[in-house]
């Protein structure tokens, strides 16, 4: 289970200060796998990110990934928690699961534009006039959300992740579980619920939905993004692009599934709040 990345607490000079610009601009407390992994190759991801910049502190930007959020519920209803996850647990999952809620879709929306920017399908833009959300991390969110590192897990939560990264994710768990894992006792059992929705017809219409619709809604982003392999080829290698290509890609594919499941996990931590106190 192991993907190269550099953690927060690993980076140093010009991508510390990066990371720090990606999380006020994001408006996030954390510092996502994709660009975690794409600081291998920091030409890439700070050329990347500054030419995203007007985009993501735009309002439309917002606008669009609420978009993506407003998923529709399942058809079958939500089955209850089980009775061992523990009410720490439940506190602690419902911190943290509002920050993968909104930033996903974000991501989601971001990923797409440089994929189909990467893929000489140009983001043209359509506007220079628009709002801005102001830079910073919304004070309902918490001030840091840190990630179990997988190699110091107990046994029987490493097994949790092997199950739910063979099940589901490929090479690593990513951050959202790794939140998670933190709250052993709520991620084994709100995996418990999600697993059964995973081959369902609405779980695969959704995933294929958001997908195209993170597509289309790229097209609307108010500015252009001058982001294509032409211009990255001035400063990054033919080996360098495809590896970032690749990783774009793969998180492009994976974010779908953390949406969903992350809707799932919110509607059964839901129903728990309204069983008894938190």
């Amino acid at each position: 289970m192991y993907i190269p990345e550099i953690l927060e607490g690993e980076a140093r000079g010009r991508l510390r200060n990066l990371y720090h610009n990606i999380k006020n601009t994001l408006h996030l407390p954390l510092v996502s796998d994709v660009f975690r992994v794409l600081a291998h190759y920091p030409s890439f991801l700070t050329y990347a990110l500054e030419t995203s910049r007007s985009n993501l502190l735009s309002h439309h930007f917002e606008l669009l990934s609420d978009q993506l959020r407003a998923l529709p519920p399942p058809s079958p209803p939500l089955p209850q928690l089980p009775s061992f996850v523990t009410r720490r647990d439940l506190r602690g999952a419902s911190a943290v699961l509002p920050v993968f809620h909104y930033g996903n879709a974000k991501l989601l929306l971001l990923t797409t534009a440089w994929y189909e920017a990467l893929s000489e399908r140009p983001i043209p833009g359509w506007q220079q006039e628009e709002t801005f959300v102001p830079p910073g991390i919304p004070v309902t969110f918490p001030k840091n959300v840190p990630l179990l590192r997988t190699e110091t897990a107990p046994p029987e939560v490493q097994r949790l992740l092997r199950q739910i990264t063979d099940t589901h994710y490929g090479f690593a768990p990513p951050g959202d579980i790794r939140a998670l894992a933190l709250y052993p006792t709520f991620l084994a059992g709100a995996w418990q619920g999600v697993e059964g929705y995973l081959h369902t017809p609405w779980y695969r219409d959704q995933s294929r939905r958001l997908l195209h619709t993170a597509q289309t809604l790229a097209r609307s982003l108010p500015y252009p993004l001058p982001l294509s392999p032409g211009r990255l080829q001035q400063v990054l290698s033919e080996r360098e692009i495809a590896s970032c290509l690749s990783i774009i890609a793969m998180y492009r594919s994976l974010l779908p599934k953390l949406i969903l499941d992350t809707e799932l996990m919110m509607g059964l931590l839901k129903q728990s709040t309204q069983t008894f106190w938190i």
